[in-house]
């Protein structure tokens, strides 16, 4: 069973990759415009076309999300994935000429300083956009995302680890369901519930297997920046929806503090946007409906917002599960390997 975001009406996502250079971008489409929230609480965010998703604005609607690599560049990826989508006769109407409005964020793999980013790439999005159930690691936007990059070599040599995209679903019953996809880019490890390192920065020494951030009074901030965004779709319906979205997202957030550590440094560009397709009203028992008629009116809200912060940890842990060790010059020992390779 499709357990991804492309379970949801009229949700489908395309990849478009280079695979020898580790390089890639991801768009997520709606059949017709929703609305999307979006929080961003990395000092270095990279985002495009978000500004009216804050709550004192009324344009809060789009025709999908993309999430692409490349950093700054990586959002001249819109362009190429909006003119892709005219041709489609997609998006706003006016006279002859569709306006898609998208929104998005941009990682910054460590790939790009030695092949740079080819934004034209993304046209190929909209080729191959798709229901199908979407793959977890090496794809996409999830080509070149590692984890674990404040961990280097004395001669300079990377000792992060392959992460790239992953899924998870929550299932909130009688048909209410929350998808999320996230593509992991981060500088933290990613830590397991039992609190154990699932990837991240290795250690050239044979003890620690990891090293951690505490203490280390010598760390330098490098060029590359360290990105974790997250995709929510329910297709809950919500009573006042940008407000709820918004509340979804903030919430959400909390499954990237679960799972990586450190997260929301000044060099990540952690982000989380969140959509609903609207189609089915959350069961509440007699109790939870009881509860919501008096001070928590917001219950429901609150509800989906926890079970996505699950969800959006868990879409970490499958990013890291599901990647694929790259052969890498500049890593430590040529490679940067998976976590079923480490």
């Amino acid at each position: 069973m499709n357990g991804t975001l492309t379970a949801l009406k009229g949700v489908s996502v395309g990849h478009a990759e280079n695979k020898q250079k580790n390089l890639g971008c991801t768009l997520v489409l709606f059949d017709s415009p929703l609305n999307v929230a979006c929080i961003t609480n990395g000092g270095a965010s990279t985002t495009y076309n978000t500004t009216t998703l804050d709550l004192d604005k009324n344009y809060y609607q789009r025709h999908g999300i993309f999430l692409s690599d490349g950093g700054y560049v990586g959002l001249d990826t819109a362009a190429f994935m909006s003119k892709a989508l005219q041709q489609r006769n997609i998006g706003w109407k006016a006279g002859k000429v569709a306006h898609p409005a998208l929104t998005g964020a941009a990682i910054r793999s460590i790939f790009i300083s030695n092949y740079g980013f080819d934004s034209e790439m993304a046209a190929h999005t909209v080729l191959n956009l798709s229901k199908n159930p979407i793959k977890s690691g090496n794809v996409g936007v999830g080509m070149g995302a590692m984890v674990g990059k404040f961990s280097w070599t004395e001669n300079g040599k990377c000792l992060g680890m392959k992460s790239g995209i992953g899924s998870a679903k929550v299932d909130l019953g009688n048909g209410a369901v929350v998808y999320v996809l996230t593509v992991v880019n981060a500088l933290g490890n990613v830590i397991h519930k039992n609190g154990t390192v699932l990837a991240g920065n290795r250690n050239d020494k044979p003890q620690p297997k990891f090293r951690s951030f505490d203490g280390m009074s010598d760390f330098l901030l490098h060029k590359h920046m360290n990105t974790t965004i997250s995709i929510i779709g329910t297709n809950v319906k919500l009573s006042f929806v940008q407000q709820d979205l918004y509340k979804i997202a903030k919430l959400a957030t909390h499954g990237h503090i679960r799972a990586i550590d450190p997260v929301n440094t000044s060099l990540d560009g952690d982000t989380i946007f969140a959509f609903t397709t609207s189609e089915v009203d959350l069961s509440l028992n007699a109790v939870g409906k009881q509860i919501e008629r008096g001070e928590w009116w917001k219950l429901q809200t609150d509800i989906i917002g926890q079970y996505s912060a699950d969800a959006v940890r868990k879409s970490i842990y499958d990013a890291c599960d599901q990647a694929e060790s790259i052969k890498y010059e500049d890593g430590y020992g040529g490679i940067i390997p998976s976590a079923k390779d480490y």
